[in-house]
């Protein structure tokens, strides 16, 4: 679940970024060059993706689950 969601955040945004995910689930991906580096619980990033947590910059892309 983890990777489809940051494969369509990224699809939707389409910004360059650079983002660690922490946590039994988490894991680094990378795309394009002088990205914005985010770096939070894997848990919480699907959780501000689907709009129960605040989101900024890249994070406030939301992704329809």
């Amino acid at each position: 679940m983890r990777a489809c969601a940051v494969a369509e955040w990224a699809r939707l945004h389409g910004q360059p970024f650079n983002l660690t995910l922490t946590g039994p689930a988490g894991g680094r991906r990378r795309q394009g060059q002088g990205s914005e580096r985010i770096e939070l619980d894997a848990a919480e990033f699907c959780w501000t993706l689907a709009g129960r947590a605040h989101g900024t910059g890249l994070l406030a892309t939301p992704v329809p689950f």
